[in-house]
């Protein structure tokens, strides 16, 4: 109180009014600083009322993608494991922003900008994921970092605000963070609160904050799961799921290194509607459909799962031998044979895996070696 007196003695003095409450008092001489009101009193919150609410009219581009699976100021989680093709679809999602094209069969709303922070992927990677994709019409609306020297140091205060200063300047609608133990340092709930916490502060504010999409991976598991249960499966996800509004998973058909085919599916989406699981094909920045795979051939009933498929299956699909096939006939004819879904079919018949030793490959044919 005495301090306030004397300042006030102090303006008076000088013909000064006193401070107000838009005033603060510079520490080191002790004189009053005007402020703005923001900085004076910040509004903490607002209540709305029915009517209100029900008259709310979204502002233009807030929407980006699908029913409310990307929209501006809220995040999105991407997972998978490690080599899955997470990192190619936030690539093809940018794409898709930049020509309006869907993503994964959900609609773009409007072309928007995005930006890709990520720490992986050097520039020679990047020419080899860009090189087939060259159309001039994307550097109007994607820029993709390479690697931070620094490391992805959101926790930095000088990090965060070169960040918002070139967030301001860029004015992406979108931005992508790659991948999520870059950010966060430890692997614990209070690690994963400051890290979310840091990316927030790191951000323009109101209606230049643009929608969040962070690539993160999922646990190592060999048991296929789907719907909600794969929230389970991110890490952090007792965090991550309360954060995200939107959650995509993506997942391998089969173990075959040679099979390009991932399953794609949405397990939370807090605004709207989930949409239907898919299967694509992995390509060069893009996925395009797969038709010759249905949904429930990827839910094999546990008693058929655990029933593997035997080396008498094999010595009756080539004949002891005697038949060398190629790879989508021997599938095909071992699908029919043991009833097995393609993907388990995939599985057996990859070099390397469990018929090790006795299956090879030839002249683009399989050789089965009894």
């Amino acid at each position: 109180m005495s301090k306030i007196v004397s300042i006030e003695k102090k303006a008076a003095a000088q013909n000064e009014p006193p401070p107000s409450e838009n005033t603060v008092i510079n520490k080191q001489d002790n004189t009053p600083e005007p402020v703005s009101a923001q900085t004076a009193r910040r509004e903490m919150f607002k209540f709305y009322s029915p009517s209100d609410c029900r008259g709310f009219v979204p502002p233009d581009g807030h929407i980006l993608i699908g029913d409310c699976h990307i929209q501006r100021g809220h995040m999105t989680f991407i997972g998978g494991a490690p080599g899955v093709g997470k990192s190619r679809a936030a690539t093809a999602l940018a794409i898709a922003g930049a020509t309006g094209k869907s993503w994964f069969g959900l609609p773009v709303h409007k072309k928007f900008k995005t930006a890709i922070l990520q720490a992986e992927n050097g520039l020679y990677r990047l020419k080899t994921e860009f090189k087939e994709l060259n159309d001039p019409a994307l550097d109007e609306f994607i820029r993709i970092s390479e690697p931070p020297a620094y490391g992805m140091a959101f926790d930095d205060p000088d990090f965060q605000k070169q960040l918002t200063d070139w967030l301001t300047g860029f004015a992406p609608d979108l931005v992508v963070l790659d991948p999520w133990n870059s950010i966060v340092r430890d692997d614990n709930q209070r690690a994963y609160r400051a890290g979310l916490d840091s990316i927030h502060n790191s951000f323009p504010k109101g209606d230049k904050k643009p929608a969040i999409v962070i690539v993160c991976h999922t646990r190592k598991t060999n048991e296929r799961k789907s719907g909600r249960d794969l929230l389970q499966e991110l890490s952090g996800s007792h965090v991550i799921a309360s954060a995200a509004r939107c959650v995509f998973v993506m997942q391998t058909v089969s173990n075959d290194s040679k099979d390009n085919r991932v399953i794609w599916e949405c397990t939370k989406n807090n605004d709207g509607l989930h949409g239907e699981r898919s299967v694509w094909y992995r390509c060069n920045g893009l996925f395009k459909p797969c038709t010759d795979i249905g949904l429930s051939e990827l839910d094999t009933p546990t008693g058929n799962r655990n029933k593997r498929i035997s080396e008498d299956d094999m010595d009756r699909l080539f004949e002891n031998g005697s038949r060398k096939l190629k790879r989508a006939d021997a599938v095909n004819e071992l699908q029919e044979l043991t009833g097995k879904s393609q993907s388990s079919c995939y599985a057996a018949l990859s070099i390397g895996g469990q018929f090790s030793g006795k299956l090879a490959e030839s002249d683009g044919l399989l050789v089965w070696n009894p």
